[in-house]
């Protein structure tokens, strides 16, 4: 009876799991997650102000095919948090699953090495985590290229790391301008730690990473720090931000707001950097840049539709911090135009997608003063 009753329950679990979408590219996905040490004295939301670590999760192109049923993709602790401030139904987010595989092999290739640049990924201030970003993440790497996304304890709602510490988040105030600059300053030194330290996590791996050219891009704060960091390193070819209001030297209006290497602005639809009352920095940013650079929104969309969020609402729409445009759709967008930009930045092919507006995703405005 116990066997039976045991059955019962996973082949329910089971039936109400949910599915991520499936990336479109030939390759499956693996992950590894990884400590960065790093000690840092000035870090506004750590106790003390003092930070000895971050996270580094590193998806990456596998032939493996997964095997065994689909493992739901958030940890429980950080499902049942979103729940609670996301508006979601308690139990809800812990349904979703991926085939992602936990330390799958890599695809062959010289150690340190790979036709593909890196990408570098930022979540957004406060959360989702990077794999609340899962979707987005997985396009690109089905398609070849290796993601690393980077998670700075106290400032996410929760993570855990490899030796299976977990870290719940502080509250931080989103209204103090102030505060999210030094929260985007951690962002930038986390920035520059890890792709310093990245050659030698690679061999010790003995994984075909490229090491010496990277894109960066993210999500919100993770975006605005993605740009940030495109400024003096030789080895960030190009950057993208996904709707993040801009902090530091791209937010300045003057020369020094000039990235002078292609960067991409995707927004949501009042991110039009037509209308200052939004965001000034999406205004001011586009007149300096001297470099390929575009600027596009999405109508329908708000801010919680450039994660994963934008899928889960498919399902429950009760974020009213996501907008009324399909998810499904919303998704599908961003994984085609993060694509066509990484995909001619870094590995120069064709770039039509990004040079006008599309009869395939009308929702999808362009901005002619990007050019």
């Amino acid at each position: 009876m116990l066997v039976v009753a045991t059955f019962a329950v996973l082949q329910g679990c089971l039936t109400q799991a949910i599915a991520l979408p499936p990336p479109t590219g030939k390759y499956h996905i693996g992950v590894s997650k990884h400590t960065i040490e790093h000690y840092n004295p000035r870090d506004v939301l750590a106790p003390n102000n003092v930070s000895t670590a971050f996270l580094a999760t590193i998806y990456y192109p596998t032939l493996q095919k997964p095997a065994g049923p689909p493992r739901p993709y958030l940890e429980p602790e950080l499902a049942a948090i979103m729940e609670t401030q996301w508006n979601y139904t308690s139990g809800f987010l812990s349904k979703f699953t991926s085939n992602i595989q936990r330390d799958a092999p890599f695809v062959k290739g010289r150690v340190g090495e790979s036709e593909f640049p890196t990408l570098l990924f930022g979540p957004g201030g406060g959360g989702p985590p990077v794999p609340g970003n899962t979707i987005l993440i997985s396009e690109l790497v089905s398609h070849g290229y290796t993601v690393v996304g980077l998670d700075h304890p106290f400032e996410q709602l929760f993570i855990r790391y490899p030796n299976g510490t977990g870290v719940i988040g502080v509250d931080i105030d989103y209204g103090s301008s102030q505060l999210l600059e030094a929260i985007y300053n951690t962002r930038l030194i986390d920035n520059v730690v890890f792709l310093d330290y990245f050659p030698k996590l690679t061999h010790k791996l003995g994984a075909p990473f490229n090491t010496s050219h990277f894109g960066l891009f993210g999500y919100s704060l993770g975006g605005a720090a993605a740009l940030g960091s495109v400024y003096h390193d030789r080895r960030v070819l190009s950057g993208l931000n996904l709707d993040g209001t801009m902090f530091g030297l791209p937010a300045l209006n003057n020369t020094w707001a000039d990235a002078k290497k292609p960067v991409f602005l995707l927004g949501n639809e009042y991110h039009t950097g037509e209308d200052a009352i939004h965001d000034v920095t999406w205004e001011t940013f586009p007149s300096w840049q001297t470099e390929y650079f575009r600027l596009f929104t999405i109508n329908g969309s708000t801010h919680h539709d450039f994660c994963d969020d934008t899928f889960w609402k498919t399902i429950e729409p009760t974020d009213p911090s996501t907008g009324p445009i399909d998810g499904n759709r919303q998704f599908r967008i961003m994984n085609a135009y993060v694509k066509a930009f990484f995909d001619f930045t870094l590995m120069g092919w064709n770039s039509s997608l990004l040079d006008g507006p599309s009869a395939e995703w009308p929702e999808v405005v362009f901005h002619d003063k990007s050019l």
